[in-house]
């Protein structure tokens, strides 16, 4: 069951994100640029921080294990993706309620693998997952701006490849 709740979440969140594509000013380096940070940025927290110090015990079930992988590398990082793209381009009060439905769905999500059993947390609570979750949504949206005003260097003629 909650194999496929990933997979669909997965697949809907891939099917914002390009639907966010055609609607916005977002570039497609830009949205790449995203989904690879978060990518990286999640799958090392968990393999590095939960793995390595113990922190985290995932479950040994194989179906509930390809869940949690469709959940760390697959969801989360579209998630948090969609979430950025859109906290750039809207105004305070929208930020706000967005940024409150985000910190709803991470608490809710959490829960919802706690209790189907696919990890379980020694030393660590809702309050500390949803920290986690902000400082990787602050460290994206910083992320995001900085790649934004990265200027791209043009090449005039085919001379100029490499030099400086």
């Amino acid at each position: 069951m909650v194999f496929t709740f990933y997979f669909a979440l997965s697949w809907l969140m891939l099917g914002l994100l390009i639907f966010n594509r055609q609607e916005s000013r977002d570039s497609r380096m830009e949205i790449l640029f995203l989904v690879l940070l978060t990518c990286l940025i999640n799958t090392h927290t968990y393999l590095g921080i939960f793995e390595t110090f113990k922190w985290m015990k995932t479950t040994t079930t194989p179906k509930l294990f390809v869940a949690f992988i469709l959940f760390r590398s697959v969801f989360i990082p579209l998630f948090v993706t969609y979430i950025t793209l859109h906290l750039a381009n809207k105004t305070w009060k929208n930020t706000w309620s967005l940024f409150l439905l985000y910190c709803l769905v991470i608490i809710g999500i959490d829960w919802i693998n706690i209790s189907a059993d696919l990890y379980h947390f020694k030393k660590w609570s809702y309050f500390s997952t949803l920290i986690y979750y902000l400082l990787y949504l602050f460290f994206t949206m910083f992320s995001y701006k900085w790649y934004q005003g990265l200027e791209a260097v043009e090449v005039k003629n085919a001379d100029e490849v490499g030099r400086k």
